[in-house]
């Protein structure tokens, strides 16, 4: 069947974990880092989202850039981290003459294409991961070993024991059933991903991949923001929404209220939902555990709708149609 050997990628993310944490960048980078922009697009643009959920307790912030170029105060005490998986990501590659411009540390994630050639012909830190994957089968490889390089500039704790222990977490724990569960709920619906700010990147990601591999518009929103604005849209239904909380075992006490009031609102209003806590001793577990599980419910619903979940051809083609249109 279709899609069974994607599947079998997805599957192995605790295999990934272990594989990224073995890739080196051919150089460090140098100096004084007062903040991190994270610039690319699509797959690999959740990466810098993530690395901002992981880093949420950090002095040092984390912006992320989704533009033809960077925000005004990059500097030369700025860490820039272009991601782009295939290396030709047009947004990402324009916006990194902006960085030379100012002076920005840089650092390129990437499995080839003009990004890596530029990188290696001016002599600028590079980590190169393996290609021939889906750009969002990819996060592993780009996250784990940024977190790497930040562990040894000492921008934030090694990381190296977290890093183990999600890799056998993921493979200790049985999300098999649970997202195929959940994948089966979802048929003929539209699952809208709610999940508080720490876990932001994580709904977000959900919505994402279940664009991308079961192809259907999904949404994503955050509490308490909500509960202020979008709480009302279920007074007056016009599609057939299906409702999935995300629940981080340490979020706030009145976030964890929250979610369970906004869950029995909208049951009165006949949205079905589900709550899914997520647990594990260490953010990074928790992070990837939770990505895990929308990553697979993603994948079973479009093998359950006979959609192969793979290839991205609207959006191939759509780039195709763009690259012959004039840029200057």
């Amino acid at each position: 069947m279709a899609g069974e050997s994607y599947l079998e990628i997805v599957k192995n993310l605790a295999g990934q974990i272990e594989e990224a944490s073995k890739i080196e960048p051919d150089r460090m980078p140098v100096g004084v880092i007062t903040k991190i922009v994270v610039t690319g697009m699509g797959g690999s643009s959740i990466t810098g989202a993530i690395l901002g959920s992981y880093m949420h307790k950090s002095a040092i912030p984390v912006f992320i850039s989704r533009e033809y170029s960077l925000p005004e105060h990059v500097d030369r005490n700025t860490l820039v981290f272009a991601i782009s998986y295939s290396g030709n990501t047009e947004e990402t590659l324009n916006s990194i003459r902006t960085a030379f411009r100012k002076g920005a540390q840089m650092v390129a994630i990437t499995s080839g294409g003009k990004l890596l050639t530029k990188f290696r012909e001016h002599k600028m830190p590079l980590i190169q991961i393996p290609s021939g994957l889906q750009p969002r089968a990819a996060l592993a490889y780009q996250l784990i070993p940024m977190l790497r390089l930040l562990g040894k500039m000492k921008l934030i704790s090694d990381p190296s024991r977290e890093i183990a222990r999600t890799a056998d977490a993921l493979r200790k724990a049985s999300y098999d059933s649970r997202a195929k569960s959940l994948a089966g709920k979802l048929l003929g619906k539209i699952p809208i991903i709610y999940a508080s700010e720490r876990l932001a990147s994580v709904a977000y990601r959900w919505k994402t991949q279940f664009n991308e591999n079961a192809k259907i518009h999904a949404f994503s929103h955050t509490f308490s923001e909500l509960n202020h604005n979008e709480l009302l849209g279920y007074s007056n239904l016009h599609a057939n929404y299906y409702a999935i909380l995300l629940e981080d075992e340490t979020d706030h006490p009145r976030i964890r209220t929250r979610i369970r009031l906004t869950r029995e609102l909208i049951s009165r209003q006949d949205v079905p939902s589900t709550q899914i806590l997520i647990k594990g001793d260490n953010l990074l577990t928790r992070l990837f555990s939770a990505i895990h599980i929308g990553d697979l419910a993603s994948v079973y619903l479009a093998l359950l709708t006979n959609t192969d979940p793979e290839p991205v051809i609207m959006i191939e083609n759509f780039k195709k149609r763009l690259g012959k249109s004039t840029y200057v």
